[in-house]
């Protein structure tokens, strides 16, 4: 079939774009398929895949966190307008360092902040309140699900500390 000819479709759970050949949705990790098998328990049908790790896993091993499939390991990541946490710090300098180095090595880094702009050259240093283990007025690095694992090994080469 041509590109031109191509069906549109979309995952039935999220909306967004997917290609006729997944068998899964890389965005919310939802099946498109009723033969895949949790990897923990074989004879159990999976419920999801995980969007970092793409394993399939059951209920007993995933859960949906805001309508995105996570197994256990990365049902506690910090996940943000489709992208993930890999990064956070209220020093600017590092932050911009960071995501220097990811996008030399090839990642698609985005930074965020709630309360302030990245591009800002002073940032508060004491956290106000904590949002779980991280402080609210951090900046963060985030990229696409796929690339949380290796970029976080390419930190680690920097001496970065992972999530």
């Amino acid at each position: 079939m041509k590109k031109s000819q191509q069906l549109n479709l979309t995952c039935g759970r999220c909306e967004k774009p997917v290609k006729q050949k997944d068998a899964f949705c890389r965005n919310c990790g939802g099946l498109f398929s009723n033969d895949i098998f949790c990897v923990n328990h074989k004879s159990i049908q999976a419920e999801g895949v995980c969007v970092i790790c793409s394993k399939p896993f059951c209920k007993k091993c995933g859960t949906d966190v805001n309508k995105i499939f996570l197994c256990d390991n990365h049902s506690d990541l910090e996940i943000t307008e489709g992208m993930v946490r890999v990064f956070g710090s209220t020093d600017n300098v590092q932050v911009q360092f960071v995501k220097t180095c990811l996008e030399q090595a090839g990642y698609h880094p985005f930074l965020y902040s709630r309360l302030f702009n990245p591009a800002a050259d002073k940032i508060a240093i004491t956290a106000v309140r904590n949002y779980g283990k991280h402080p609210i007025e951090e900046q963060k690095v985030l990229v696409p699900f796929s690339e949380l694992l290796t970029a976080t090994k390419e930190l680690k080469k920097h001496k970065f500390k992972e999530v």
